[in-house]
């Protein structure tokens, strides 16, 4: 009965709802391009998949390293680097010990490797002070920047204050930050501007006063802190140690006064 029907349909006749929805809708372009059909709806899915696996495999590494050098900087700041150990890091973050030498070499290079990225915040941070011809309000915008520092990131900070053992390698960003620090202090010296003891003198009562406004700030937070000791303790500090403005002997005017740290080591 069927093929008496089909037969029978004059030519022309409209087609069957199938063969319509196909005129319709012409097929897509990998398959009228000319390439076999059987392979072009697999173009491209390759290299996409592969990609995507590589990032998430490189996602899952950073986050592995960031897990890791978190809990050594806890156990450092719990413990000093002489209670440090490989042992004690593999309870604190989870990972075995050959996770943690596939991504550091030794345990030197884990405590460099976290030293080295904890003190590059600090190093940009310096970086970012504008400075001037003055070297003093210099040194008092940088002092400045480093305890502000160490009030917001606490943690880093009882990190970079524990010492280390004299065979340690240097670690880069410190010495960036020390020479930041150093430049415009150095001046001051240079310049006859210090009214008591030597330079060195004047670097550890900085360092004294900085170290005990952010360490007292973390060890006490039930005391109500002024919101300008910082800046009250620089200013007293300064006046007490340098000689005052209209004694100190003039330099001539440079003509970059929008200097930046950055520049100024350069």
């Amino acid at each position: 009965m069927n093929s008496d029907r089909c037969a029978a349909e004059p030519r022309g006749a409209p087609l069957s709802p199938r063969a319509e929805t196909s005129q319709n809708h012409p097929p897509p372009s990998w398959i009228a391009d000319g390439a076999p059909q059987s392979l072009k709806p697999f173009r491209g899915l390759p290299s996409v998949a592969f990609h995507t696996a590589a990032e998430r495999r490189s996602q899952t590494r950073a986050d592995t390293r960031k897990v890791i050098l978190d809990a050594t900087e806890a156990l450092l700041v719990e413990a000093g680097h002489a209670g440090f150990s490989v042992r004690k890091l593999v309870d604190r973050c989870g990972y075995s010990a050959p996770t943690i030498y596939a991504h550091f070499k030794d345990k030197d290079g884990l405590i460099d490797a976290l030293l080295e990225q904890r003190l590059m915040l600090l190093a940009v941070d310096l970086k970012r002070v504008p400075l001037a011809d003055d070297p003093v309000e210099n040194l008092r915008a940088l002092t400045r920047a480093f305890a502000v520092f160490g009030l917001r990131n606490p943690t880093h900070y009882q990190l970079l204050m524990q010492s280390r053992e004299e065979h340690s390698s240097v670690i880069e960003s410190a010495e960036e930050a020390r020479r930041l620090m150093a430049i415009p202090a150095e001046m001051i010296a240079e310049r006859g501007w210090l009214a008591l003891g030597e330079l060195e003198d004047f670097r550890q009562a900085i360092w004294t006063m900085v170290h005990g406004i952010v360490s007292l700030r973390a060890l006490r937070p039930d005391v109500e802190w002024k919101e300008d000791l910082l800046d009250q303790s620089i200013e007293g500090m300064f006046r007490g140690w340098l000689v005052p403005k209209e004694k100190r002997q003039v330099q001539p005017v440079q003509q970059d006064r929008a200097r930046t740290a950055e520049e100024q080591v350069k």
